[in-house]
C-alpha cells in the first residue's frame, strides 16, 4: 500500500490514480499524520459494495425470520434501519 500526505497526493494525483487503476495499488492519504482517506480501484469498490449489499440482505433475512418466529417482536422499518446502521458502522 502506498502512503502519501495530502500535499503529496495532490501533486502526484495523476500518477497515483494510474497506479490505483492499472497497478491495483491502494493509496492511503494522511492529513496531519493520520489516515484521512483511501484511493482504491473501481473493481475493489464494486467488491466492497457487493459485500455490503449481501450483509444487509442477510441482516434483513434474519430480522424477517425473527418476525416469523415471533410476530410480537416486530419492529418498525425505522427501528430496522437504525439496527442496520448501527451494525454497519461498528
Amino acid at each position: 500500500m502506498i502512503v502519501k500526505t495530502v500535499s503529496e497526493a495532490r501533486a502526484e494525483l495523476s500518477d497515483l490514480l494510474g497506479k490505483v487503476q492499472h497497478g491495483k495499488e491502494e493509496v492511503t492519504i494522511l492529513r496531519h499524520g493520520k489516515p484521512a482517506g483511501v484511493m482504491i480501484s473501481m473493481e475493489a469498490y464494486a467488491f466492497l459494495e457487493r459485500m455490503e449489499d449481501e450483509m444487509l440482505a442477510r441482516m434483513g433475512d434474519a430480522s424477517y425470520a425473527e418476525y416469523l418466529a415471533d410476530p410480537s417482536k416486530a419492529v418498525t422499518h425505522e427501528e430496522l434501519w437504525a439496527r442496520l446502521e448501527a451494525d454497519t458502522t461498528s
